[in-house]
């Protein structure tokens, strides 16, 4: 596995209270969901025009603020509610400043799609979580064969030599 390198900085005295770790990790892993925020809002910025309504305007709410809420969650290694409710906040005020700009207009359905957005990147993780945590739990349980009916083989299978020294073969 490759080993990307590692910066550390320390955070304020006032953050540290209120996040889980109290350094900021700028490595691979914690920075490439942002650069991939940045470039998806590039790409869109290039490809649609601002202010003005298309098709897919849901769909890129959705996926910008999925992908906010992962960068804000990698980056600050806070916890994924927090994450969750600062990247739903800055899409309110989003939609508060556009409504306050000429050109633009705040949106109900718009705020909607950033809340999906959120909703899906939250449901994710979670998901992975359980997931991760069931296989640990899985792994870390003991599987009593008497109990299940069963016993166990009594022969190597790699090497083909009996265990238990008899020289018998399995009948299974």
């Amino acid at each position: 596995m490759v080993k990307f390198p590692s910066l550390r900085v320390k955070l304020p005295a006032f953050l540290q209270d209120r996040i889980d770790r109290h350094y900021l990790d700028i490595s691979f892993s914690r920075v490439a969901p942002l650069a991939v925020l940045i470039v998806f809002g590039v790409l869109v910025g290039l490809v649609f025009n601002t202010g003005v309504g298309h098709p897919y305007d849901k769909v890129i709410h959705i996926g910008f603020f999925a992908l906010l809420t992962l960068a804000i969650h990698a980056l600050f290694c806070c916890r994924l509610r927090i994450s969750a409710v600062v990247a739903f906040g800055m899409g309110i005020a989003g939609e508060i400043v556009q409504g306050l700009l000429p050109h633009h207009e705040m949106s109900l359905p718009d705020t909607f799609a950033n809340g999906v957005g959120v909703a899906l990147i939250v449901a994710l993780i979670a998901l992975i979580r359980s997931e991760s945590r069931q296989a640990v739990e899985d792994e870390q349980e003991e599987l009593n064969l008497g109990q299940m009916g069963l016993e166990p083989v009594r022969r190597r299978y790699f090497s083909g030599q009996p265990s238990d020294g008899s020289g018998t073969p399995s009948d299974k």
